[in-house]
This record gives C-alpha cells, sequence and structure tokens, in this order.
C-alpha cells in the first residue's frame, strides 16, 4: 500500500479516534487531564502528590493512541490482503 492509501484510512478514521476516545475519557476535560499529564514530568506529578492520577492518565492515554493506530495497521493490512 502506498502512502496514499495510508494517508486515506488515517484521515477515514477520525470517527473511530473520537468513539474511542468517548469509550477511553468520556469526555473532553478527561482527555485534556491525561493529554497534560502525558506532557508534564512524572518527578513533578510526584512532588505534587499526583503520581497516581498521572500514571493512571498516561497508561490511558497510551492504550488509546495504541488502538488507534491498531485499527489503521489493521485496516491497512487487510486491504493488502483483500487487493
Amino acid at each position: 500500500m502506498n502512502q496514499l492509501g495510508w494517508i486515506a484510512l488515517v484521515v477515514a478514521n477520525i470517527p473511530v479516534y473520537f468513539g474511542l476516545g468517548w469509550l477511553f475519557f468520556g469526555d473532553w476535560d478527561e482527555f485534556l487531564e491525561s493529554l497534560w499529564f502525558w506532557i508534564t514530568p512524572d518527578i513533578i506529578s510526584l512532588f505534587r502528590g499526583e503520581w497516581e492520577q498521572d500514571w493512571w492518565a498516561e497508561i490511558r492515554f497510551w492504550f488509546w493512541i495504541g488502538c488507534c493506530a491498531a485499527c489503521v495497521f489493521g485496516e491497512g493490512w487487510l486491504m493488502e490482503q483483500i487487493i
């Protein structure tokens, strides 16, 4: 599959990303909180007493990214098998 095919898959899956985001986070506030914890260094969260919240938020964020990537690569693999 060429680059244009991969780009088309990434764009076509935008509704899937939102759906998975809703499953993982529930609302925009939870998503933004996870993104904030991902950006914030862990040592700062530790000193603030938010290490457990940081850990859980980052895990959800990375699982969401992984699921989105798995959808795109899985669909790309299926398309290569069919075509």
